[in-house]
């Protein structure tokens, strides 16, 4: 068995990547940015749409690349072993908007359900923040749903402090949000 590896997103994983989202039986995957392909329409799917995807992924870590309107550059990267996808973690280096300043996040990350209990997250979280010290960034902002007791230690693991817990009723109206969320900043 080879070491964990926190790469670029390629399109060689996309097999691995379409049994990753298996797992995840629809739910969001933190991390992945699949929000990117959905603007687009693509369907990660196709082998075609995946590798534009990827290719969109890449470009946004270098902030000479022109995000898409309403998005911003970040740097992705993919947990990977042994040629298996088991996760990502993105770091957004602005936060441009009111959704990402209050429920949305520098930082997101997600690990593949199978691959959980392992201190992925933890490794992906620590490997993202040193991507932010390089960049220059002082401090970053992560969120997590309030019952979302796994992200809450890793974050609090990796230095973060909690800011506080904003209620349903402040975040329903304007974000949709339909849990409390929990904000955390780790200082750089």
């Amino acid at each position: 068995m080879t070491s964990l590896r926190l790469l670029p997103p390629s399109a060689h994983l996309h097999e691995s990547w379409l049994r990753n989202t298996e797992e995840w039986d629809g739910a969001d995957q933190q991390g992945a940015s699949v929000f990117l392909a959905d603007k687009y329409g693509w369907d990660l799917k196709s082998p075609k749409d995946f590798s534009r995807w990827v290719r969109l992924l890449n470009d946004l870590a270098d902030t000479q690349h022109q995000p898409p309107t309403g998005f911003v550059n970040q740097c992705t990267l993919w947990l990977e072993r042994d040629e298996e996808y088991l996760g990502a973690v993105s770091l957004r280096y602005a936060l441009i908007n009111d959704f990402l300043q209050v429920v949305g996040e520098h930082i997101g990350y997600g690990i593949r359900p199978s691959a959980r209990g392992e201190g992925l997250a933890a490794q992906a979280l620590k490997a993202i923040l040193e991507v932010a010290r390089t960049r220059g960034m002082r401090q970053v902002l992560l969120t997590c749903d309030d019952s979302n007791i796994g992200s809450a230690k890793t974050i609090v693991a990796c230095g973060g402090r909690l800011e506080r817990i904003l209620p349903v009723e402040e975040l329903a109206a304007q974000f949709g949000s339909v849990a409390p969320v929990r904000r955390y900043w780790i200082d750089l």
